[in-house]
């Protein structure tokens, strides 16, 4: 078990109740935070967080992102993660 470190440079916006909030990305064991007021929120590889009514709008990262087997974004430092394909490259802002 590991503290949350920040990701320099990567930031995500997340949208709860019609209000979008850009926040900073940060990483424990592997998986990706964003930080909110009060604590963080795991992202989803569908959009989702861990809060409800909070969903993530876009997700800017430098590097290869992946899905475990339950949606949650990571890192390669998962074992058994696998790249993100078709809809949910659209959280990185790609058109394919």
């Amino acid at each position: 078990m590991s503290f949350f470190k920040e990701v320099e440079g990567e930031a995500a916006i997340l949208v709860e109740n019609g209000v979008y909030r850009q926040t900073s990305l940060y990483t424990r064991d592997g998986y990706l935070y964003a930080n909110i007021t009060g604590g963080f929120v795991r992202l989803m590889s569908d959009g989702a967080t861990t809060k409800s009514r909070m969903r993530l709008e876009f997700l800017s990262w430098n590097g290869t992102l992946l899905r475990d087997s339950l949606g949650r974004l990571c890192t390669a430092d998962v074992r058994g993660a696998r790249p993100l394909e078709g809809p949910a490259l659209k959280l990185l802002g790609s058109s394919t």
